[in-house]
């Protein structure tokens, strides 16, 4: 499988902390973990989820203690009990007693032609697709936008984060990934309309940074774009 990313952080005169990534093209995997509080945190929800992705790869009937959802898919439920294992982790080893560590979290999942993610707070998902307009997949509301009054946002602050309470509410979905489609991955309070009407050669990081500095200059933002290569090729293999 071709995964190729691309990705840029903008300062502003704001704070963001930059995201921990993980691209494995062999399986298929993207995580993007977005630390607040140490950083150390963002890399133990990776690993957690890794070792049981791995785990679930060779045992497909390999045992958590969460229970397998009917309506999602094989993949789906791997990647939803991998990062319920991250949350459980996190949860015990840092924020049992006091909040010391939280991590907004995008996670997916490529197979044939599957695409399969998750997320719990930023970044927000847009799909590229040749011949069309960007289309938002998943949408947050962060406090920065909530608290916010009249034209100004406030510095980025999240609402969602994996590891501050022992369970989790995880927005689930899937696409049937098609030859030459994107995946635009960005962490910002607010997306500017001018981000919908680009046209198809303006989906780079380069042009997409332009759009969002150029409407909150001051506004710190994470940018990713994921090529997910000619999956409809690999899949038909």
């Amino acid at each position: 499988m071709n995964l190729k990313l691309s990705e840029r952080p903008y300062s502003g005169t704001t704070y963001r902390p930059r995201p921990e990534i993980h691209v494995d093209a062999a399986s298929g995997t993207f995580i993007v973990a977005t630390p607040w509080g140490p950083r150390e945190a963002a890399r133990k929800v990776i690993d957690r989820m890794n070792d049981y992705l791995a785990l679930a790869r060779e045992d497909q009937e390999a045992t958590s203690p969460f229970q397998k959802l009917s309506c999602l898919s094989d993949q789906a439920n791997a990647l939803r009990i991998a990062t319920l294992l991250a949350n459980e982790a996190l949860y015990r080893e840092e924020n049992r007693t006091e909040y010391r560590a939280g991590v907004e979290l995008f996670a997916g999942l490529i197979n044939d032609d599957e695409f399969v993610w998750l997320q719990s707070g930023n970044p927000q998902i847009l799909l590229a697709r040749p011949g069309r307009t960007l289309i938002p997949l998943g949408s947050q509301i962060d406090l920065a936008y909530d608290l916010s009054e009249g034209g100004e946002l406030l510095p980025a602050l999240p609402s969602q984060l994996v590891g501050l309470d022992s369970s989790i509410n995880l927005n689930i979905n899937s696409f049937r990934a098609r030859g030459g489609d994107k995946l635009v991955l960005i962490s910002h309070s607010h997306l500017p309309t001018t981000l919908f009407g680009l046209a198809e050669s303006e989906v780079t990081v380069d042009s997409l940074s332009r759009h969002l500095s150029r409407v909150h200059p001051d506004h710190a933002f994470w940018l990713g774009v994921l090529e997910l290569g000619d999956v409809a090729l690999e899949a038909a293999g």
